[in-house]
Order: C-alpha cells, then sequence, then structure tokens
C-alpha cells in the first residue's frame, strides 16, 4: 500500500487539440535512450478488478516466471494466491459475482504459433471449487477429441444472481477458420449447458446480454452475406428477426449494445442520416427507432459503448475517444468524482471500476505512464495507489504525445498523434511515419513502447489516422474503401509534408515503418513515393493484395471477411485486377529506391510466411538493397520476450545505418 492523496474538484484537459511546441533557452538535459528489453518486457501486474461488492481486488501478478491469480481482501489486508501454473500463465479473468472468478491461460515463453488454445477456468476466490470449462487447444487434442472452443474475450457475460456464463462455443472449419458461434448458458460449478441460440438461423458473429447477463439480441450472417438482427424478448425463449441488410457495413443497420431497466427497449446506437454514432432507444415491436439518449457533442468520432448501471441497468455514461478514451458520464455522482480523480491524477486518463458509493478501482495512465491503479474510498475520500504494472519504467526518461490535425492534398481533414523526442529542439528532426495495422482500426492515445523506443533513440513519430481508420465516423471509414497504396498512402505522405512545412523534421530524414497493413503501407511508401522515404521498415506485411484471398494457411483466404467484406473494403480481384497489381508492393519491387527491412514470422496463419518470401525475391531479382529476418514459432505479433529483443534490435541498427539520428547508437 503505497501514497494517499487527497482529492480535490479541478478539471484540466488532458491532450491539447493543435498546439505548438516551445522551448525555454535552457533545455532539458537529453534522457539517455530507455533500453529495449525494458520497454518491451512482460509487465509485472497484468490485468486487475475489483469484485462487484468492492471487498476484493483480483490481479494477475508475475510470481517467479509465470503469472498466477491473486485475490485481496481489502478489508483485511489478506492476499491469497487463488490459481496458477507451472506452464501457463493468467493474463486474463473477470469476476462473474461477488466470490467467482473465470479466467483464461496463455503460455508468454512460447510463440504465439505455440499457444495452448486458451481454454477456460472458473473458481472461487479463495482458492476452491477449481472447474475446467473448456480444455485448451493443445489438451484436447492430446486427447484424441476436439470439442471446439470458446470465445469468451467478446462474448462472455454472466447472469446476475448465479454461478452461470454466456460464452460463445467457435464453430471452426478443418483449417482451424472461426465460422461463427453459438452462445451457450454453462454453469461454472456443475458444468451443465444449455444452449441460447435454438432458433437462430446464420452464423452468428455477435451476441448483446442485458442487464441480468440474459443475451437479448444476435447478428447472424447467412451462407450470402445477408446481416440480421435477432431479438429476444425478456422472459421468452423464442428469437425474432429485426432487421436484415444485405451487408453488415450497411450505415442503416442498427447496432444493438444494451436494454433499458425494464428490459422492454433495445439501446441501439445509429448511424443512420449521420456521421458518427448516436445511442437512441428502440422499440422492438414497432421495428422503430425512439427518443435519442446520447451524441458526441463536438461530432469528431464515433462514441463507444455505453455503460449501465449493475444492479438495475439504467445509464450511467458511454465511452468516447476523439484524441483520448474518455468517458462521457450522463450520471451526476460519476461525473464529479471523475472530475475529483482527473485533477488528482492530471495529464491522465483514469478510467473508473466500482461502486461509485463505495470502493472505486482507478486505472491511470499515460503515454508515458504505463498504468497504475488506485482504490478510491467514498467514505474516507481518499485515493490510495496499489500497484504499478511496470515499475522500471521511469516516465520521465520518456517523451510527449501530441495531437496534430492537417489537411490532404484532396481536402481532408485528418488527425495524428505526434511524439517528439525527449529533451530535443522541434526542428528538422529525423521522422518515423508509423501507420496503424488493420487498417479498419485506429490508433489510441496512451503508452506505446515502440512509439517510445523510436523517441527516445531522437526520432519524431507521427501516426496519422488516415482514411479507412475507424473511430472517426463513417465518412472517414468509407473514404478509405479500395484506397489500398492509393489516397490511403498518399495521407501518410501528406502528413510529412506538413511537418516538413512547419520545419519540425528534415524531409531527408524519413522512414516508414508498420506491421500487418502497417508494413504494407511502408512497402507501398517507397514504392509510391520512393524519393520521400529514406528507408522501409516491414513486419508481416502484406505484399500481394491477391495473396489475402489465395494465400495457403490463411485465416483471411477462406474466410466470411474474405467472401464479402474484403471485396467491398480492399477491393475485388476479379474486378479490380489492375488497380491491385499497381497497388501490391512485390509487383512494384523495381520503383524501390531505399533500403527495406523485411521480418516476418514463419507460423503467421493473418498474413502468411508466402507474403514475406515473395517481396524477399521481388526486391533480390529488382537488385534491391534489403535484409530480411524469419521469426520462427511466432504468428501475427511477438509473444516471446527475446523475439521481441531481437526485432527491436534489428530495427535500431538499421535505422542507425540508413537514417541516422545524433543519438548515440545503443548496441
Amino acid at each position: 500500500m503505497l501514497n494517499r492523496y487527497s482529492l480535490f474538484a479541478a478539471i484540466i484537459t488532458m491532450v491539447g487539440a493543435t498546439y505548438t511546441y516551445t522551448y525555454a533557452d535552457d533545455k532539458p538535459a537529453t534522457p539517455p535512450p530507455a533500453k529495449i528489453e525494458t520497454l518491451f518486457q512482460h509487465a509485472r501486474y497484468g490485468h486487475t478488478m475489483l469484485s462487484p461488492d468492492g471487498k476484493k481486488l483480483a490481479t494477475a501478478a508475475r510470481v517467479g516466471k509465470r503469472f498466477g491469480l491473486i485475490v485481496i481482501d481489502l478489508d483485511t489486508n489478506k492476499t491469497t494466491p487463488v490459481a496458477g501454473f507451472s506452464d501457463a500463465d493468467i493474463t486474463w479473468f473477470t469476476w462473474i459475482n461477488d466470490h467467482r472468478i473465470v479466467f483464461s491461460i496463455i503460455d508468454m515463453h512460447v510463440g504465439l504459433a505455440d499457444q495452448l488454445g486458451g481454454g477456460l477456468y472458473a473458481v472461487e476466490a479463495d482458492g476452491s471449487i477449481m472447474r475446467t470449462i473448456m480444455p485448451t487447444i493443445e489438451a484436447q487434442a492430446n486427447s484424441g477429441a476436439y470439442v471446439g472452443k470458446y470465445q469468451w474475450d467478446d462474448y462472455l457475460d454472466h447472469y446476475k444472481g448465479t454461478d452461470d456464463i454466456v460464452v460463445g462455443e467457435q464453430y471452426i472449419d478443418e483449417f482451424g477458420v472461426q465460422k461463427g458461434f453459438n452462445p451457450i448458458r454453462i454453469n461454472t460449478r456443475k458444468l451443465t449447458r444449455t444452449s441460447e441460440g435454438v432458433g437462430l438461423k446464420g452464423r452468428v458473429t455477435d451476441i448483446v446480454t442485458d442487464w441480468t447477463g440474459m443475451p437479448r439480441t444476435a447478428e447472424a450472417i447467412d451462407g450470402d452475406g445477408n446481416a440480421a438482427i435477432w431479438y429476444r424478448a425478456p422472459g421468452q425463449d423464442n428469437w425474432a428477426k429485426l432487421t436484415e441488410s444485405s451487408t453488415s457495413y450497411d450505415k442503416d443497420l442498427i447496432e444493438p449494445v444494451g436494454f433499458a431497466p425494464d428490459g422492454s427497449l433495445n439501446m441501439v446506437a445509429s448511424q443512420a442520416d449521420r456521421n458518427t454514432r448516436a445511442l437512441f432507444a428502440y422499440d422492438p415491436a414497432k421495428r422503430a427507432i425512439g427518443k435519442l439518449l446520447y451524441e458526441d457533442s463536438d461530432g469528431g468520432a464515433n462514441m463507444g459503448d455505453p455503460l449501465y448501471d449493475k444492479t438495475d441497468g439504467h445509464l450511467l455514461g458511454v465511452h468516447t475517444n476523439s484524441d483520448a478514451p474518455r468517458i462521457k458520464w450522463i450520471d451526476a455522482d460519476w461525473a464529479k468524482l471523475q472530475d475529483s480523480v482527473d485533477a488528482a491524477l492530471p495529464g491522465n486518463v483514469n478510467d473508473l471500476q466500482g461502486d461509485v458509493h463505495g470502493r472505486v478501482l482507478v486505472r491511470s495512465y499515460s503515454e508515458r505512464e504505463p498504468g497504475r491503479y488506485y482504490l478510491y474510498d467514498a467514505k474516507t475520500h481518499k485515493l490510495q495507489e496499489e500497484l504499478a504494472l511496470r515499475p522500471d519504467i521511469d516516465p520521465e526518461q520518456l517523451a510527449e504525445t501530441k495531437i496534430l490535425h492537417y489537411k490532404t492534398r484532396d481536402g481532408l481533414r485528418l488527425m495524428a498523434y505526434l511524439t517528439l523526442p525527449p529533451g530535443r529542439e522541434a526542428k528538422k528532426l529525423p521522422l518515423i511515419v508509423l501507420p496503424h495495422g488493420g487498417p479498419y482500426l485506429r490508433d489510441e492515445w496512451g503508452f506505446n513502447p515502440e512509439v517510445q523506443f523510436l523517441a527516445t533513440r531522437g526520432y519524431a513519430v507521427v501516426q496519422p489516422q488516415f482514411r479507412g481508420s475507424t473511430g472517426f465516423g463513417s465518412r472517414l471509414f468509407t473514404e478509405g474503401w479500395k484506397t489500398w497504396g492509393l489516397a490511403m498512402q498518399d495521407d501518410l505522405t501528406d502528413a510529412v509534408k506538413g511537418l516538413a512545412d512547419a520545419d519540425l523534421i528534415d524531409a531527408k530524414r524519413v522512414c516508414i515503418m508498420g506491421a500487418s497493413y502497417g508494413g504494407y503501407a511502408a512497402l507501398m511508401g517507397v514504392v509510391k513515393d520512393p524519393d520521400q522515404y529514406r528507408c522501409a521498415i516491414a513486419f508481416a506485411a502484406v505484399s500481394d493484395i491477391d495473396l489475402m484471398f489465395t494465400a495457403y494457411g490463411s485465416d483471411f483466404s477462406s474466410s466470411l471477411w474474405a467472401d464479402f467484406g474484403m471485396k467491398m473494403l480492399v477491393g475485388d480481384p476479379a474486378k479490380l485486377k489492375d488497380q491491385l497489381a499497381a497497388t501490391s508492393p512485390a509487383r512494384q519491387a523495381a520503383r524501390i529506391k531505399a533500403p527495406v527491412l523485411l521480418v516476418h514470422a514463419t507460423d503467421d496463419h493473418r498474413v502468411p510466411l508466402e507474403h514475406g518470401l515473395v517481396m524477399r525475391n521481388a526486391l533480390a531479382a529488382a537488385h534491391k538493397v534489403y535484409e530480411w529476418h524469419e521469426i520462427t514459432d511466432e504468428a501475427h505479433g511477438l509473444m516471446k520476450e527475446e523475439n521481441r529483443y531481437a526485432y527491436y534490435h534489428w530495427v535500431e541498427d538499421f535505422l542507425a545505418k540508413y537514417n541516422p539520428s545524433d543519438v548515440t547508437h545503443t548496441n
């Protein structure tokens, strides 16, 4: 138990809008580069959560070489090791009531390709009555019987007042591709099972439960790609189809997100004729959208998920994320507490969970602070620090991230995150362009070890939220359809031009780096704008768009996403043959002038190794300068610490060779 803080009422602005950097005559001393092994090691603590009654705190903690589940009785300060494995790590869990916890496992000492397959387990908070709800894939294979697996991260909820949970039991084909799921109710003590999906037609891809944990809506896709929303009235067993659309990307398709306290009104986020989502009441009997419940006043980003009171289901607030994640509280008590916590922990995102009139768990983090957990006691009005996720990291050694707005060549206004190296004048800096993966995702404001790795080595880092990024409204998202290597790529180069025009960066010292789609964008950057970039670094990069549809072993190539969504968002190879060839880096390698660092994992099933080999061979045939590394036993990412360390040492060496900064090379 560490420091205590009195809360006071003051409100600060966390992340600025368009900004100007200024420096005093006596600039701060440049801190030494943060060590790779410090930035990319696994945290000391993982997921942390308060029990529903606020009496216990559970955390995934590193004990020796493994992560186990620990519960702290907050009234007695007694710490109990609840569950742990000698050959696996517990990194995710959830309370399903005041005394019972459900968790899954992973092995953080092997690569992503060699994972156990998750499993699902339940245990009492005192460590008793342990149950295996679903064995790991490895255990199933060893037993000679494959019985499927549960998808608990997005589709697990619990039935109020019981030991029961609802999970999605996946349908997986012979290639290991997930083809939808069936909602199943399971008692975590007796392991009895009851289907909640009787009567649903199509491949279920999402469910929404009410505040009691009962599944009430489901989205399902049929064999022709038609997306339907199904509804089940309170106390009923039968499902009825509410709406149907020819595509799940139809902006008029309602999106169930929760329910009113009486269970009769389905609250939906709908775009309808607007750019960003808003929250409406919905009348299932009339099949009609009702009154507006919430919309973001600034209109800059989609609202996220709403939060509901666990005791009666009334609406508490809504997640938002225009520049940084926040909760717009509708409940006055929660809004007042948020203001007080933000004043006590200024400059941070402060997530709240618990009972506003009892104990509240605060997760506080920033771009320089990986995360600390605090407990707030409503009776004493004190805030007490409980644990730091990564105590070895010194925030004073790291760089600040700001918000940049810029216009593209065709007049689109975009947002980017800009991180400048600490202790250096914001002028003529070398730059790394870091496009996110997906690409139908977005970057998040907060601690990013890769960004800090680059910034503390003397580089400015820009992360443009290019067209096609999600979270900023339907117009920006749809502007990115079928523009891989075209307008999406121009958005990145336009960010570089804006920074160069402002004299923040040296336009002759720019590299582009990314993973997955970001790796594709790095390769296309040196194809499309060969005189702009001095080098490219691509990890797990798509190199040929056609391979996304045809590569053997890809979880894309035989999925619903390939059949429907990918043709709409990326392009149909049968209809856009010339465009997709012109925007596939492996087919345009002759245009590349800059050195390329290619890294690919041997067991990547999202972007198979074939992409990397095709690109490597194309660079070799064109007599280009490149470096190639294969990483064994990893998939679409890096789990093992030693693999992370190796990758970033390769990056560090490559940048020092082809786009050096004025920071001393750390190797």
